[in-house]
């Protein structure tokens, strides 16, 4: 099996790998809020340079306004070009933001900063917030938004309603982008989890139909040309039986166990098919769907629970020689599980009176199973006719 893509958060040095299954590095949103931050950054520098430039002749240093404006400027034009998002260039545009913050305190006068003129960063500033929640989710645009927002609360020293403004915006941009960013990266690890499922079925699949086309045939063939010759070819044949009826049910199962898929909605489901098949035997014919038939874990076993008691029955009071057949239906929103037997059958009146003597195998182990499920149980007997007990239950628990 492929090896698993490595995690999805940013790493020190680079984004993390191609993903094996999808060929994606991060989910498309991800992708989108990165190359728009790209060009975010040298527009948010021009538009700084534009309000700079704009009241140059006022400022007190306006060369340190210039300076910062090339800095940043020069910063955004190499992260378009070198399009590479690690925590080293996060950090170091935080840091950027930050001093271009700091530097309004020796650009513009005491005054002007203290009336709350615009920083230097202006908007740019924004974009380590932005930066940080598409490579660290939620968290790193909180951080770094708490970042931002201490340098303006230091720059200006005595905060008005203007930067109390924009401190929350900060923080409501890194959250929701954070938010935004983990969703996508939850589901495209999910969407590779379904993928991968796929591929181990598609898998199991075909080692099954090797395995039916060849061993499988082949211990079937010994068995009945065991019974025909009779004596030690019986011995051979019925051999050659259990070992087929052994590897029906290896077949039938999961190559790594029973198979317990986590749904979306967090429940474990566990296919139908395979508890079912498991009671397959020398007395027990069984036939299922092609296709999984999952139901949650719970329902699922106690469904399998009814219908082994209904396969006690067959074995314990059917007759020695009686045989059973076991048949899985999936209607979609129920599925129907049928048990018959060629045994010696019974009176209907002596079933229904069973619980009356003390035997609650039929009553409680199966129709009060079955019951609870939100289901129904028929049973169809008479002496010397066999027994058929057919349970419906709904797929989905009732509301």
């Amino acid at each position: 099996m492929p090896a698993e893509p490595s995690g999805r958060r940013g790493a020190l040095f680079g984004v993390v790998d191609t993903s094996v299954r999808t060929g994606r590095t991060e989910p498309v949103i991800v992708e989108a809020f990165s190359r728009g931050l790209d060009w975010f950054r040298p527009m948010a520098a021009l538009y700084a340079g534009i309000l700079v430039w704009g009241r140059h002749e006022t400022m007190l240093r306006p060369w340190v306004a210039f300076t910062v404006i090339a800095v940043l400027m020069g910063f955004s034009l190499l992260v378009l070009a070198f399009r590479r998002r690690t925590t080293w260039l996060l950090a170091v545009e935080v840091g950027l933001a930050v001093g271009g913050i700091f530097a309004t305190l020796l650009a513009d006068h005491p005054e002007d900063v203290a009336a709350g003129t615009l920083t230097l960063p202006t908007m740019w500033a924004a974009g380590g917030v932005v930066g940080a929640a598409v490579l660290h989710g939620r968290l790193g645009g909180i951080v770094v938004a708490g970042i931002i927002s201490a340098a303006d609360l230091v720059e200006i020293g005595t905060p008005n309603g203007g930067t109390w403004h924009n401190i929350l915006l900060l923080f409501l941009l890194g959250g929701l982008i954070g938010l935004a960013v983990d969703l996508g990266r939850g589901g495209l690890q999910r969407y590779e989890q379904v993928v991968a499922e796929r591929e181990r079925l598609r898998e199991r699949e075909r080692l099954a139909r090797v395995v039916h086309d060849g061993v499988l045939q082949t211990l079937a063939f010994i068995h009945r040309r065991g019974d025909e010759i009779g004596g030690q070819g019986a011995e051979l044949g019925a051999l050659a039986a259990d070992q087929e009826r052994a590897l029906r049910r290896l077949v039938s199962q999961d190559v790594l166990g029973p198979r317990l898929a986590a749904s979306v909605e967090g429940e474990i489901r566990r296919d139908l098919r395979l508890l079912l098949g498991a009671h397959e035997g020398e007395r027990v014919s069984v036939s299922l769907p092609g296709g999984p038939v999952p139901l949650e874990q719970t329902r699922a076993e106690e469904l399998d629970a009814a219908v082994l008691a209904a396969l006690d029955n067959v074995i314990r009071h059917a007759g020695e020689d009686a045989k059973a057949w076991l048949l899985l239906e999936d209607h979609g929103d129920t599925v129907t599980v049928t048990v018959r037997d060629n045994g010696v059958g019974v009176e209907p009146a002596h079933l229904l009176s069973a619980s009356e003597r003390g035997r609650l195998g039929m009553s409680q182990s199966i129709v009060g199973r079955v019951r609870d499920l939100g289901g129904t149980t028929d049973v169809i007997t008479r002496p010397g006719a066999g027994c058929r007990v057919v349970i419906t239950v709904p797929r989905e628990e009732s509301a």
